[in-house]
């Protein structure tokens, strides 16, 4: 794979514009893949209401040609068909609040369930993990009881009813290492009133007309406007290429103050890191802020890393001034539209 040179421009670059060689085709999102004997669907249906989720794809293995093999060396025979082999899952995906969890049912004949490995759920609020906890036990079996450790508030183990074992936790913040952090943050003020700049920002037909540098265009923009939903979109930029982002909201005071975790995603909404920066934090927290005064909006981004490795908020620290740069010319942008809105 060679090498490219790109500028990295935008309110999400996270770096100057001076040319960097990456290789942007190489990218990693680290999922969980759950195996079961014919019990995917019923376990994965049971997962999107326990944990809040959305079930994206639920493919099976009747769906395939009958050509097709399963595997590298196991096509779907005629016989499974009429067994109802066929009815079983081949690939499910479930978005969890930015995550993804993936799993099926073993191929027909050949169930060999794993072992070794626990999936892990890191919550904030012991009453949530508590809840979570006792929704998965029914059923299934407890091997480490719920408790509080020198490590967390609340921490447990079990195994749920379809043989999924999962671990607990709501981490103290203690535990939790950050490094000192710097924030960036840009001003504009806009002769616009503030319900104006606010909607701009919170109204999905307003936000494609603008986002992003001059060039940059919105392909994609589904927006759940509460604490606890999200804003996953998509932007085409100059070169042709694809890149893809996702807000999880967390305050929402109309028309002052948006509070979100920020991170680049995949077109499904799942996780990644910056296409074209592998340092860059897996997630950072934008806090937006509006105030008007003589009928015009001074608008204001306060942008830090959010649960950042040293080397993570080393690349944020360093690629201050790229995000100055993406975000005046993001503004401009704004600026422009608004003198038609």
């Amino acid at each position: 794979m060679a090498p490219i040179v790109a500028p990295i421009t935008g309110p999400m670059s996270g770096s100057g514009t001076r040319p960097r060689i990456e290789h942007l085709e190489s990218q990693m999102s680290l999922n969980a893949y759950l195996y079961f004997d014919g019990q995917c669907e019923a376990a994965f249906t049971f997962y999107e209401k326990i944990l809040d989720g959305k079930i994206v794809m639920m493919l099976r293995y009747g769906d395939a040609p009958s050509t097709q093999p399963v595997t590298s060396t196991q096509p779907v025979t005629p016989s499974q068909r009429v067994s109802g082999a066929t009815d079983q899952i081949m690939h499910a995906r479930l978005l969890v609040d930015g995550g993804c969890l993936m799993g099926s049912d073993y191929p027909p004949g050949r169930s060999q369930l794993p072992g070794g490995y626990r999936v892990n759920i890191s919550l904030t609020d012991p009453a949530e993990v508590e809840r979570v906890f006792a929704e998965l036990t029914r059923g299934g079996t407890v091997s480490m009881p719920l408790a509080e450790t020198f490590f967390a508030h609340k921490f447990g183990m079990l195994e749920d009813r379809f043989g999924t074992s999962w671990m607990i936790n709501c981490e103290k913040a203690a535990v939790i290492q950050k490094a000192p952090s710097k924030p960036f943050t840009i001003s504009r003020a806009f002769d616009a009133p503030r319900d104006l700049v606010w909607a701009c920002f919170t109204e999905p037909a307003r936000i494609q007309k603008w986002w992003g540098p001059k060039g940059v265009s919105v392909i994609a923009a589904n927006m759940d406007l509460r604490p606890g939903g999200s804003y996953h979109y998509g932007m085409r930029m100059p070169d042709g290429k694809e890149m893809w982002g996702k807000f999880v909201y967390r305050e929402i005071t109309h028309p002052s103050r948006l509070v979100f975790i920020n991170a680049f995603s995949d077109a499904q909404g799942c996780l990644t890191r910056h296409p074209r920066a592998p340092s860059w934090p897996l997630e950072t927290l934008s806090t937006y802020e509006f105030a008007e005064a003589g009928g015009k909006t001074t608008f204001t981004v306060t942008w830090t890393p959010w649960n950042a490795t040293a080397a993570e908020q080393a690349a944020f620290d360093v690629g201050h001034d790229g995000m100055r740069h993406g975000w005046t010319a993001t503004m401009d942008q704004l600026a422009a539209y608004l003198v038609n809105a």
